[in-house]
C-alpha cells in the first residue's frame, strides 16, 4: 500500500488527512462559494465529514483498486487552508502490488484552497509538492485532473504545473460533464 508522509512546500505543511482534521476542515469547507466548481455542497454535518475522513484514512478503496492519498494544507502558523488529494491506480487497474509496480501508475488529482488564501501561490506550491511525492514515492507517471471549464484559476494552476488540455481521444475515455474539461500531464 502507498503511504503518505508529511510534505513541505515553502512555508506550507501538508499533513496526511485523518478523521481528527474534520473539525477544522469543516470550517474551511463551509464556504458555499468554495463549492462553485465542485460537485456537491458544503458539508452539512461535522459528524458526516468526520466519518468520510475516517473512511479515507484506510488509504485504499473498498475494492482495493485505488490508493486514496489526501493531505491537509497548513500555513506556517498552523492554520488549515485546504487540501490536496490523489486517487492512484496501477497500470492495469488491478489491486496494488506489494512491491514496485509493473509500470507507471496513474493518478487523478484534486485540490481546494480557501478563497481568502487564493492567489498567493499556496495551491500551486501544495499541488507541486504532492506531484513530486507521487512521482518519486508512488511511481506515478500519468496525471489527470477534471476541471470545470469556467474555473480559470484552476486551469491556470494546472498550466503552471505542466498540465495540458486533453485531446478529444484522451477525454473520450473518461466520463465528463458538458461543462468539464480533462487536463493531463
Amino acid at each position: 500500500m502507498l503511504v503518505e508522509r508529511v510534505l513541505r512546500a515553502g512555508g506550507l505543511r501538508l499533513e496526511p488527512l485523518t478523521a481528527a482534521h474534520a473539525e477544522e476542515m469543516f470550517a474551511v469547507l463551509s464556504d458555499p462559494a468554495l463549492h462553485e466548481y465542485m460537485d456537491g455542497a458544503p458539508p452539512a454535518l461535522l459528524e458526516a465529514l468526520r466519518e468520510r475522513y475516517a473512511r479515507l484514512e484506510s488509504r485504499l478503496s473498498p475494492d482495493g483498486n485505488e490508493h486514496w492519498l489526501n493531505w491537509v494544507v497548513r500555513l506556517a502558523d498552523g492554520r488549515a487552508i485546504g487540501f490536496v488529494q490523489a486517487t492512484v491506480r496501477d497500470p492495469a487497474g488491478d489491486a496494488p502490488p506489494a512491491g514496485p509496480s509493473a509500470g507507471p501508475r496513474t493518478a487523478w488529482v484534486a485540490y481546494v484552497i480557501a478563497r481568502e488564501h487564493g492567489g498567493r501561490g499556496h495551491g500551486t506550491a501544495a499541488v507541486a509538492a504532492m506531484l513530486e511525492f507521487l512521482a518519486s514515492a508512488c511511481e506515478v507517471g500519468h496525471l489527470l485532473a477534471q476541471v470545470e471549464t469556467a474555473n480559470a484559476r484552476s486551469i491556470r494552476l494546472l498550466a503552471r504545473l505542466g498540465f495540458r488540455a486533453a485531446t478529444s481521444d484522451e477525454a473520450s475515455a473518461h466520463e465528463l460533464s458538458e461543462t468539464e474539461r480533462l487536463y493531463v500531464r
